[in-house]
């Protein structure tokens, strides 16, 4: 096994639980948690390319920072990226337990209770690890990756206009579609491309968003070298093009050393 999932493991085993798949009731336990005040956090995963050692330890780094600086009741939503629009999973969708306060008598005969959150936490705490695991484990080359289109199909119903909305995605970024092949992506002059998608109603909706990109700078088939520099220059300003169209701020980077 992986030593990087195996972090993700301990998280868990090391309060004495068991791991086990998670159950259609799991998915809607937390929504009682969910608060229109929290923030909304969404994770791309790719999942077109294998998940190398390097990739895994990067998936498992952020994963647990992304999942260690959630705030009571912040929404929290894994979403893959596939080789097709559609095939597209929500994976998780949750909210961080906590017990809301409503007043002294109110707090006084709730029957939500630090033990009942601690479990609650737990709970999502096994479903990542269960994702993760199930996902590393599973991972395969694709012939294609949609980045584009999962994105702006997924935005109507991940983004929330009323709350702070953070997207994170795990991808080296490299458009490589039906819609927009790879060759095509890195060869053709970003101007033109962001054109074409505005003409097609592919830019979406994220205005005031953060979007946090890692996994950058590899080559998206074996050997996985580093890609050439005039390439990730060239991925880097596409997107940063893209998302400022679509009213975001983007930051790029190998890893999730730090969030702020």
């Amino acid at each position: 096994m992986n030593h990087g999932v195996h972090r993700l493991i301990l998280l868990v085993a090391g309060a004495g639980l068991t791991l086990g798949l998670a159950t259609a009731a799991d998915a809607g336990d937390t929504d009682k948690f969910c608060s229109g005040e929290a923030r909304n956090i969404v994770l791309y995963l790719d999942v077109t390319t294998p998940y190398d050692r390097i990739d895994r330890d990067s998936l498992v780094d952020g994963v647990e920072k992304i999942y260690a600086n959630l705030q009571d009741g912040d929404r929290f939503v894994i979403r893959t990226i596939e080789d097709e629009f559609p095939r597209s999973r929500r994976l998780i969708e949750a909210c961080l337990p906590h017990c809301a306060r409503q007043g002294f008598l109110k707090d006084l005969f709730s029957d939500c209770t630090e033990g009942v959150v601690i479990e609650e936490k737990r709970k999502l705490q096994r479903r990542l690890v269960e994702e993760i695991r199930r996902l590393a484990d599973q991972s395969v080359e694709l012939d294609h990756s949609e980045i584009i289109r999962t994105i702006a199909m997924s935005a109507t119903e991940d983004y929330r206009p009323d709350q702070a909305n953070t997207l994170f995605i795990f991808s080296d970024m490299i458009e490589n579609s039906a819609y927009l092949p790879s060759r095509q992506f890195l060869g053709t002059g970003n101007n033109a491309i962001l054109s074409n998608l505005a003409r097609d109603r592919l830019v979406p909706d994220l205005r005031d968003t953060t979007v946090r990109i890692f996994g950058v700078g590899r080559k998206g088939d074996e050997p996985r070298d580093a890609l050439e520099q005039a390439k990730i220059e060239k991925i880097a300003d596409f997107w940063d093009a893209f998302f400022s169209l679509a009213g975001a701020t983007m930051r790029l980077q190998p890893n999730l050393g730090f969030i702020d």
